[in-house]
């Protein structure tokens, strides 16, 4: 598959992540959901992933983790499957891409992360909030475990 093509996918899937979450969001069940405010913050988390992995200053070990965190975005069926509960399950996929994130941010400038973030907020400031949801939704070591299986990939 050639780049042009995995790009327009990726572009594709970050337009239909944030369509399909803004919609789940005016209705009632993703008004009340308990991790409404964050799962907002899914389509910029995808988009930073996939601009960190084609940042040339980002080095090669850094992209292959980012792209584990892509991968686990994409794939339909994980911890909190969204095929099943609908857009809340995104709550496991930025909890991921916010752990890698923290990760890969000690390994190159901050500025990095603040200059492909698209969001309105501080990107580094909601990576950080994000990742303080790990353990309360998803256990102390189940994060590292999905990380470390797709980083093998």
């Amino acid at each position: 598959m050639t780049n042009e093509i995995q790009s327009k996918e990726h572009e594709n899937f970050y337009f239909s992540l944030r369509e399909k979450i803004n919609g789940w969001l005016e209705q009632k069940t993703g008004k009340n959901h308990k991790y409404a405010k964050y799962l907002l913050f899914a389509p910029d988390m995808f988009y930073l992933l996939m601009q960190v992995v084609k940042d040339p200053r980002v080095a090669k070990k850094d992209k292959a983790l980012t792209l584990g965190a892509i991968t686990y975005f994409i794939l339909p069926f994980d911890v909190i499957p969204e095929g099943l509960i609908g857009p809340g399950g995104y709550i496991d996929d930025i909890i991921v891409a916010s752990f890698v994130l923290q990760t890969i941010v000690n390994h190159l400038s901050p500025e990095i992360i603040r200059e492909h973030w698209a969001g309105d907020e501080d990107g580094l400031q909601v990576i950080n909030k994000i990742a303080g949801l790990s353990q309360k939704v998803m256990g102390k070591r189940t994060v590292p475990k999905i990380i470390q299986k797709f980083s093998k990939k």
